[in-house]
């Protein structure tokens, strides 16, 4: 299924995501569920091969890198374990007496 969404930005250039840093923009993606629905990405591309998938939704994190190219920034343990789209942990259910 091809992207409906039509993004602000070309592959190859250079994007400033707010959360994780300095990417380079790859493309669009479509990503279906398990429950067969279906949501736009974007694809960005961080040092050492790592890659983010940002909802279109989150266009605002993202601003185009105006200045000479540098090194795309690396993303830590902490970045990939907690983002700004992760949800929350569910609470407990309540225990009963």
């Amino acid at each position: 299924m091809a992207p409906r969404f039509t993004p602000p930005f070309k592959p190859g250039e250079l994007i400033l995501h707010a959360t994780h840093g300095l990417s380079r923009f790859i493309g669009m993606r479509v990503v279906r569920a398990d429950d067969g629905s279906t949501a736009e990405y974007f694809e960005l591309d961080y040092a050492q091969g790592d890659r983010v998938l940002v909802p279109v939704e989150h266009v605002g994190r993202l601003s185009k890198y105006v200045g000479t190219d540098v090194d795309l920034a690396r993303l830590t343990a902490g970045v990939d374990r907690r983002t700004p789209y992760s949800r929350g942990q569910k609470p407990p259910p309540p225990q009963t007496p």
